[in-house]
């Protein structure tokens, strides 16, 4: 399959492939088509499939209703009303599956975000590169 050809496409109707890591904590709001109401939803991205390609997934575990709830979006899909980044973890997986077993006090991560990262829409393009200085400092010795 020619990926070049279906990026373009995305890119020419409007979507736009998310850069979306597992261990980040988002809130997806979600449009319903047949009742015109936005859908929040509070989750952690357990996993992601095909980060880079068009037709790519990212997988998802939250509470609804006091119920633990996995969905499986795709990275471009066009019923996302926004997407706001709550906190990302340092994680050593690629996936988390074993965050399914844990519960409380077992199932903590240690935050590596920064003040302006945090509540950040990652469907704008703009808020998406946030400007970090990794060079040297320049003055001192």
């Amino acid at each position: 399959m020619n990926f070049d050809r279906l990026k373009d496409f995305y890119d020419n109707n409007g979507s736009k492939i998310l850069d979306i890591k597992p261990g980040m904590y988002i809130e997806i709001h979600e449009k319903d088509v047949e009742t015109n109401r936005i859908w929040r939803f509070k989750c952690l991205v357990i996993k992601t499939k095909k980060p880079s390609h068009a037709d790519g997934t990212f997988t998802v575990r939250g509470m609804v209703a006091g119920v633990e709830v996995e969905k499986i979006y795709p990275l471009s899909f066009n019923k996302f009303d926004k997407i706001v980044l709550l906190d990302e973890y340092q994680i050593r997986r690629a996936k988390l599956y074993y965050i399914r077993d844990k519960v409380g006090k077992d199932a903590r991560f240690k935050s590596k975000i920064t003040a302006e990262k945090r509540d950040i829409n990652l469907l704008d393009k703009e808020a998406g590169k946030v400007k970090e200085n990794k060079g040297k400092k320049k003055g001192k010795k």
